[in-house]
C-alpha cells in the first residue's frame, strides 16, 4: 500500500468510520476502493458485538486505513475479484492450545455461512475437539477466521463446501437461495443461471419434485448442492460452462 491512514486511538465504531472517511474525502483520497470497503465496514460493524474491541483494517487499491489498536482481534476488509471480503484475525497469547473458549458464536456474526447442513462455527468447534491445535484457519466463502496462539505446533484448516438447504423444494424456496446467491456470489453468474433454470421448470412442470432430490450444479469453477437432507436422494446435475447450461437428466425422474 502506498499510504497508509492510522487511527489506534479510534474504535471501529459507525461514528468513527463515516468521521474517518470524511477525513479522506477532505484530503482528496480518490481511492474508490478503499472509500467502498469502508462503506461496507461501516454496515458491518453497525451492530458487531466486537466492534468496541478490535482493530480495523480496510484496504483499498493503493491506500489502507487502520482504526483501533486491539491486536487480539483483528478485522481485515478488501476487495478481491470484484467481491468484498472480510477476515478475522483472533490471536490468545497466554493460552498453549485453542480450545473451544476461543472459537465464540460472535467471530461469526454478521456472517452467512454457505453450508446449511453443517455450519464453519460447527465444524470449527469439531476440528477444536477433535486435535490439540495451536493454529487453526477456518474458510468459508468471503469470510474467514484465522485462530492463533504464540506456539506453532499443530496447524489445521478448515473449508466449507456451498450446500443450501431445502426440506421442501418449490420455486418459492429456489428463488429464496437465489437471492441468497446473488448477495454472497454476485460474481457468480453461471450459478444464477442455473438457479433461474430450476425455478423456471418448477413453475412450469408439475412432476418437479418437492422432496428427496439432490441438485449438483457446477458452474464458475464452483461447485454448490441443494439438498432436502434425506437419505438415497435422487441426484440432478447441472452444468453451465459460461456459455450453455445443461441439465441431467434432462426431465424429472
Amino acid at each position: 500500500m502506498d499510504t497508509s491512514f492510522c487511527f489506534p486511538n479510534f474504535k471501529p465504531i459507525m461514528e468513527n468510520i463515516l468521521f474517518v472517511k470524511q477525513e479522506l474525502k477532505e484530503k482528496n483520497i480518490t481511492d474508490n476502493t478503499l472509500l467502498s470497503n469502508l462503506d461496507f465496514a461501516e454496515r458491518f460493524f453497525r451492530d458487531h458485538p466486537l466492534k468496541g474491541s478490535s482493530k480495523l483494517m480496510v484496504k483499498g487499491d493503493y491506500s489502507c486505513v487502520q482504526i483501533g489498536g486491539n491486536y487480539s482481534y483483528v478485522f481485515t476488509i478488501t476487495l478481491e475479484n470484484n467481491q468484498t471480503y472480510v477476515s478475522l484475525s483472533v490471536h490468545d497469547g497466554y493460552a498453549k492450545q485453542i480450545s473451544s473458549y476461543n472459537n465464540e458464536p460472535d467471530y461469526f456474526f454478521n456472517h452467512s455461512c454457505q453450508d446449511e447442513i453443517k455450519s464453519c462455527f460447527t465444524q470449527a468447534q469439531e476440528a477444536i475437539a477433535k486435535e490439540s491445535l495451536t493454529r487453526l484457519h477456518i474458510k468459508c466463502n468471503r469470510f474467514s477466521v484465522i485462530f492463533t496462539t504464540d506456539y506453532r505446533t499443530l496447524c489445521a484448516t478448515v473449508e466449507t463446501k456451498c450446500q443450501l438447504k431445502l426440506e421442501n423444494i418449490t420455486a418459492e424456496g429456489l428463488l429464496n437461495k437465489k437471492v441468497w446467491l446473488q448477495k454472497e456470489k454476485p460474481t457468480c453468474h453461471g450459478l444464477i443461471a442455473c438457479l433461474d433454470h430450476l425455478i423456471k421448470q418448477y413453475l412450469t412442470t408439475a412432476d418437479a419434485p418437492k422432496s428427496n432430490c439432490r441438485f449438483i450444479i457446477h458452474a464458475d469453477n464452483e461447485v454448490m448442492r441443494i439438498t432436502t437432507g434425506q437419505q438415497d436422494e435422487k441426484e440432478y446435475f447441472l452444468l453451465h460452462d459460461g456459455k450453455e447450461l445443461s441439465m441431467y437428466p434432462p426431465t424429472w425422474q
